[in-house]
């Protein structure tokens, strides 16, 4: 895979369609895998679907910083962009040079769900108006529809370059920028014309002057009268009483910002030089005959309040001029020039529909980002000179400490007091200068120099991938809190399900979120999450999404009573708060199998498991909340026991002293992401309940039964024998599963004479088995055996070794397992081939009487994140 060029500017963003972007270290919260990223290759800056999106093991970690400031964490052999190709992190070195994508856009937030135009806006209009919009889906008209963004864009450049003629929709502009134009036209369901172009003869102001004009048109009334109502004013402009549309008033910032950079495209002066080493400050004005013009002063000052409320600083509104022989008034103003806003505006909105601007907008940007950079560094030595000086040291000690200066800035530092910021030196380059020898590629990025590459130990990777020529990006990771597994009975067997795969499949799939963004079953406020923090699975039973049944064949009885929600910080409260009832992603699934073979009658008995019999796998955890959970406590750990991880024989490990505060308060947030865990288990039984009663005459809710649910990757206080005396200890199962055999009072009553039931998933070509709580579990492993195959392979190597597509068509024809996920990358993943071999794990436990084998199951169907 290549690599994304916004990673490049090292602001952990990614930019998004239409120039929205996320921050990183929230991808794997908010991030769905049906957005399209900008790619940025060979053939400009394109929209690209994303294809994964996943989390490896921990590797060491690079901080590349760049000579304008900019950072970016990857690892040794992350490919990154260079005006000479793909190189290597390991194969760069100071004073080299990287590419760097200046346009960051602006950050993501979902567009409030209304109706802008309904069928009702066209009343008056041709009837076949309303049915050739509402054959390209355009009515009803909301925010949230991509469509809507695509005409935000048209809306605003035509605005400043566009007319109606009749029927006809007509754009002008470069030919490059016209292409552009007809995509978005063409993506709207539209027939746009081919780029015309014919030279035409101007004279203004007796200055006669001979142009090329390039147009492009759309014949159809419907884009005409649609574009009418979103806000394009009817020619001729000047005498019109158009203002900005007032639905922008109710946008989220980046969709504002598609109808202000396209206007901008149209009517804002590029980036210019003013002196040497200063930029004008971007203006755009407007003109409007006599007696419209308080409504264009209006509508300028509506572009100012936009621009504003996004955080650019305009100049005030100017009154130009009048044109007294065309009885007109023209305003103007100007983005407030300084660096730093300059830089907030080229990198946020800036110019759509426009390549040559944007071109010079992202040379702007960077020239002011390296000459702001140097100015910083400048004022840092001045003051440092002052302060060397203040404490008696001599002026040409001083001068010989700092290289970067001459001698000159050190005694103007020092014996002037030097007031407000330094210059840059003179050495500086001229922006002409800078503008003339820096190239700027066809997908807007710009060379920039490499400042340092410093180490910064080791952290979780992320990898996003896309179909275009894209990337992979770094960020700081997470770690999941409480996954565990339940078993569902049901009264069906594989003969009712037989020839009904797909259809069940497709049916589980729709009916249950899964993938790394929000969305769960149930919609959920602070009470909610509150609620199944404290109380688990109870809280599930109060709502009507579990029975009294489920709570008596759950671990602890689906709650932790340990469980301490005032230690789970809101921000953990508030991305568990839209995923409750969600699978996830990763190795997250649910799987319909069936029981191919009992090994223990009387125990398979006591389990209501029998050979032929279906039954539901589910896996799955704490999602986002115990994510946040446990990055909150680590980074505690990490600042008040940092003496102790330095005696862990592990850098990935954290501990905090049992019986501290910080133990204590952690060891009662992680009992509540348990209990969060049970109740998004719970919901996820709730909906496939409703599921197999939908799609089977004859099955009810209620016959779909709780076999038992157990936690894994959990720390829990137990009693346990040791040196023949009962202490109580914390057990800490990480790629475990507790297995306790006959007897010991934690296992529910209704198993206690035969022992705890034991999940252990295998793939989804191989099956999965129920084991029972071994006779000697306790001596050997404190209760405890594995809690699945294992993985071979890492997940980056399962991508490269096998496609999700082919794994898909394989099983399903092969071994008749239909399987369906959000991504073919997710497949890929989680391929049988890239887990150990389950049977013989089973086998190994039940040669040691850890964990006996009861019954093993088969997949039917699969759906993952």
């Amino acid at each position: 895979m290549g690599f994304d060029i916004n990673c490049l500017t090292g602001s952990s963003e990614v930019s998004l369609s239409y120039g929205r972007k996320r921050k990183i270290k929230n991808l794997w919260r908010d991030f769905d895998e049906q957005d399209a990223v900008v790619a940025a290759g060979d053939d400009g800056e394109v929209l690209s679907q994303v294809r994964l999106f996943t989390q490896s093991a921990p590797e060491t970690v690079y901080e590349l910083t760049t000579e304008t400031g900019d950072t970016i964490e990857a690892t040794a052999d992350h490919p990154v962009g260079t005006p000479n190709g793909m190189v290597e992190v390991d194969d760069l070195g100071e004073g080299e040079e990287v590419l760097a994508h200046p346009f960051e856009g602006l950050p993501d937030e979902q567009p409030p769900e209304f109706d802008l135009l309904t069928e009702d806006d066209f009343e008056d209009e041709d009837p076949q108006i309303v049915e050739a919009l509402n054959d390209r889906e355009l009515l009803p008209l909301r925010p949230t529809d991509d469509a809507f963004s695509r005409l935000l864009k048209l809306v605003g450049f035509h605005t400043g370059d566009g007319t109606f003629r009749g029927d006809q929709t007509w754009f002008y502009g470069d030919e490059e920028d016209l292409q552009t134009i007809r995509e978005d036209i063409a993506a709207l369901g539209f027939s746009p014309s081919p780029v015309y172009e014919r030279d035409r003869d101007h004279e203004i102001r007796g200055n006669s002057f001979e142009h090329t004009e390039y147009s492009v048109k759309s014949g159809a009334r419907s884009l005409r009268e649609l574009l009418l109502r979103l806000g394009a004013p009817d020619s001729p402009k000047v005498d019109s009483e158009f203002t900005a549309p007032d639905y922008l008033d109710r946008l989220p910032d980046w969709q504002r910002a598609l109808y202000l950079s396209t206007f901008f495209g149209a009517e804002m002066s590029a980036p210019a030089a003013m002196t040497a080493k200063n930029l004008y400050c971007p203006s755009v004005s407007h003109n409007r005959r006599s007696d419209v013009s308080e409504v264009g002063e209006e509508f300028m000052q509506d572009l100012m309040r936009h621009l504003n409320e996004i955080g650019i600083a305009t100049n005030s509104l100017e009154h130009v001029e009048d044109y007294e022989e065309h009885d007109t008034k023209r305003f103007r103003f100007g983005i407030k020039n300084d660096s730093e806003t300059l830089i907030e505006f080229f990198t946020t909105v800036g110019y759509r529909y426009n390549e040559e601007k944007r071109r010079k907008a992202a040379l702007a940007a960077q020239y002011l980002k390296l000459k702001e950079r140097t100015i910083d560094e400048r004022a840092r030595i001045a003051e440092k000179a002052q302060a060397l000086a203040d404490g008696g040291v001599a002026t040409r000690e001083i001068k010989d400490r700092f290289d970067a200066v001459n001698d000159r800035f050190i005694e103007r530092s020092i014996y002037e007091q030097r007031k407000g910021r330094p210059r840059p030196p003179m050495s500086f380059p001229d922006y002409e200068e800078f503008r003339e020898n820096t190239a700027v590629g066809d997908d807007l990025t710009v060379p920039v120099e490499i400042e340092s590459i410093d180490r910064i130990g080791k952290k979780p990777v992320y990898d996003i991938g896309v179909s275009h020529d894209a990337h992979n990006f770094v960020a700081n990771g997470v770690v999941v809190s409480n996954c565990g597994v339940r078993m569902l009975r049901t009264p069906l067997t594989y003969d009712d399900v037989r020839g009904r795969e797909e259809e069940l499949v497709d049916a589980l799939f729709d009916a249950i979120p899964s993938g790394l963004g929000g969305g769960g079953i149930v919609q959920t406020g602070r009470d909610a999450v509150e609620g199944a923090l404290e109380r688990g699975v109870e809280w599930a039973v109060e709502q009507g999404y579990a029975t009294e049944d489920d709570l008596a064949h759950c671990e602890d009885e689906g709650r932790r009573p340990d469980a301490k929600p005032e230690y789970v910080s809101k921000k953990a409260k508030d991305r568990g708060m839209n995923q409750m009832g969600s699978l996830g992603s990763g190795n997250h699934f649910l799987e319909v199998q069936r029981v191919t073979d009992t090994y223990d009658d009387g125990v398979a008995d006591a389990y209501g498991l029998e050979e032929d019999q279906i039954v539901v796998l589910i896996h799955c955890g704490s999602r986002g909340l115990g994510h946040q959970l446990c990055s909150d406590y680590v980074r505690r750990i990490e600042q008040e026991h940092g003496d102790l991880l330095d005696q862990l024989p592990d850098k990935d490990l954290a501990a905090a002293p049992a019986g501290s505060e910080l133990a204590e308060e952690y060891y009662g947030a992680m009992c509540a992401a348990v209990n969060f865990a049970w109740v998004n288990r719970q919901l996820i039984t709730h909906r496939t309940r409703e599921t197999l009663a939908e799609a089977f005459d004859g099955v009810e809710t209620g016959d779909v039964e709780l076999l038992y649910d157990v936690a894994h990757n959990i720390a829990k206080r137990e009693t346990h024998e040791v040196e023949g005396e009962n202490r109580e200890l914390f057990v800490h199962r990480k790629g475990a599963t507790r297995a306790f055999p006959p007897g010991r009072e934690e296992v529910p009553e209704t198993y206690r004479d035969v022992g705890q039931p034991v999940i252990i998933p295998g793939s989804m070509g191989a099956g999965s088995y129920v084991l029972k709580g071994g006779e000697r579990s306790l001596q050997e492993t404190f209760g405890s055996t594995a809690h699945g195959a294992g993985r071979l392979m890492s997940r980056t190597q399962a991508k490269q070794e096998f496609w999700g597509g082919d794994v898909q068509d394989d099983l399903a024809e092969q071994e008749h397992i239909y399987v369906k996920a959000n991504s073919g990358a997710t497949v890929a993943e989680e391929a049988p081939g890239v887990y150990k071999d389950v049977d013989e794990v089973v086998r190994v436990s039940d040669a040691l009487d850890i964990g006996d084998r009861v019954a093993r199951t088969f997949p039917v169907c699969n759906i993952k994140g």
